[in-house]
């Protein structure tokens, strides 16, 4: 049951968005008045069973265009990665900063090309949990990737792995660092050299999280990692 309903939930259109003011109820109580002349018409005929079948799996398969996506002049996406970070900084035509990759490639690679993202001048990771980096081998699917930043604590091992699995042995990202990369300004305003890494009871990757400033058409953004309260 449980895999069943896992698998349910993971195709494109398992749910459809249904408002739930006076005109989405209005429209669905006359859908469902509708429906009951018409579905023994249409099911009671093995031809017609079989051509409504076969419309909702392909309704239910196929990922419908979203109109209007990505949006012009839009900034910063969040990519919906689930548990984790996936975030997205438009760098020009085409291009985009990449902070974090979130846990699952196929996620963040279908992200990215939904954003039409086919250059990637930098990717920051923030730290090494597995929910920022075991996406990294999505970004870079088909993308030309420049450079790759990250975290100066170089734990936990395991995620230190999966990046260097995908062929990228990252820079330290530099404390104090202004730059621009396209049209995003990124300034690095944490780890600070020497900073303590918080209390015992924190976690000391996410305090070493990389802290950036980004600045894209005159929006700016404070991207936080994982840094806990101290």
């Amino acid at each position: 049951i449980i895999a069943v309903a896992r698998q349910g939930a993971d195709v494109p259109t398992a749910a459809v968005d249904w408002g739930t003011g006076p005109v989405p109820l209005l429209l669905l109580t006359l859908a469902c008045l509708a429906a009951v002349p018409l579905a023994p018409r249409l099911l009671g005929r093995p031809g017609s069973a079989l051509a409504c079948t076969g419309l909702l799996v392909v309704v239910m398969l196929v990922r419908p265009p979203t109109l209007g996506w990505p949006p012009d002049g839009w900034v910063l996406a969040a990519c919906d990665v689930g548990q984790g970070d996936g975030l997205v900084l438009r760098a020009g035509q085409h291009a985009a900063v990449v902070v974090d990759a979130g846990p699952d490639p196929v996620t963040m690679d279908a992200c990215l090309d939904r954003l039409e993202v086919r250059s990637v001048p930098l990717v920051v990771l923030t730290h090494f949990h597995a929910d920022h980096v075991d996406g990294l081998a999505g970004v870079l699917e088909g993308r030309e990737v420049s450079d790759v930043e990250g975290s100066s604590l170089r734990e936990p091992a395991s995620g230190v792995r999966v990046v260097e699995s995908a062929g990228r042995d990252p820079d330290p990202a530099a404390y104090g660092a202004t730059r621009r990369v396209g049209e995003v300004t990124l300034q690095t305003v944490w780890p600070r050299p020497g900073a303590a890494s918080g209390t015992s009871d924190e976690s000391a990757p996410n305090n070493a999280s990389v802290v950036l400033v980004a600045e894209v058409a005159g929006v700016r953004f404070l991207l936080t990692g994982d840094v806990e309260p101290s």
